[in-house]
């Protein structure tokens, strides 16, 4: 059966950045049960296994903003070291975490050091950056009534 909109999918993939730099994440292989047509995929994978059957793999490349919106470096502000949650030293680049008021670990990227205070990006880590899916379709279904019911309930597009 090949992959159609109201079809429930299994995937198995890897992600991994196509463009250089530092990639501390897990890059897979994941696994995911989804329904195609409802938004429960980014359009440019979605658009990329309609048609496939199981078995069969894709390659995808997202641009940066495709995959996590590129929040354009707005989110820079300074911390005082007093609040990151690591010991220093703190070097430009790496991946670091400040505790906000409800108490959850937030990370941010150094972007420098000034005396007592480091300037903090809390862009999301993956924003502009270009990002290599590789999919394979496992399994391929119809899907139940139910579940595509439960997808309209929960807002997702028709």
């Amino acid at each position: 059966m090949k992959v159609q909109p109201h079809c429930s999918v299994t995937l198995s993939y890897t992600l991994e950045p196509a463009d250089e730099g530092p990639f501390p994440f897990p890059t897979g292989p994941f696994r995911m049960e989804c329904l195609v047509g409802h938004g429960r995929l980014l359009p440019p994978l979605e658009q990329a296994v309609l048609g496939l059957d199981e078995g069969d793999h894709v390659e995808v490349v997202l641009k940066p903003g495709e995959f996590v919106e590129d929040a354009g470096g707005g989110r820079i502000v300074p911390v005082p070291l007093e609040a990151i949650a690591e010991e220093g030293p703190h070097p430009v680049g790496s991946l670091r975490h400040m505790m906000d008021e409800a108490r959850r670990l937030q990370p941010f990227r150094v972007m420098k050091q000034e005396g007592r205070v480091v300037w903090a990006d809390f862009s999301h880590p993956f924003s502009g950056r270009s990002f290599r899916f590789r999919i394979r379709v496992e399994k391929v279904r119809w899907a139940t009534l139910e579940e595509i019911k439960n997808a309209a309930h929960h807002g997702a597009p028709h």
